[in-house]
């Protein structure tokens, strides 16, 4: 008796050809699932080789770190906020407010 099996057999890449494959979905202007249809790739596997080899990620030009924001008050006092600014272009900002250090003592007992 002979096997009729639908799957097809597992190909193995290359890291270069995965590289070669993540650069031409980018070039072809066509969303990942039309892509992986015309090259009859599987979705899940372009996904993976993105995680694990770039995929074109871009690169941060500035490292997280903290911004200094004026605090517009009548009276003069210590900034009650301050931010956290990641990302590439800062598109993630995360405000901060000081806590006084017995509150903080509070907490932890």
């Amino acid at each position: 008796m002979e096997g009729n099996s639908s799957k097809s057999s597992r190909v193995f890449r290359s890291r270069e050809a995965i590289s070669n494959i993540l650069s031409e979905q980018r070039k072809s202007n066509l969303s990942v699932k039309a892509f992986c249809i015309a090259n009859n790739i599987a979705a899940a596997s372009f996904h993976n080789w993105k995680k694990k080899y770039g995929g074109g990620k871009v690169k941060r030009t500035k490292a997280p770190g903290f911004a200094a924001l004026e605090v517009a008050s009548s009276t003069p006092v210590e900034p009650a906020l301050f931010a956290e600014v990641s990302g590439p272009d800062g598109y993630r900002v995360k405000f901060y407010q000081c806590a006084d250090a017995a509150y903080l003592k509070d907490l932890l007992s």
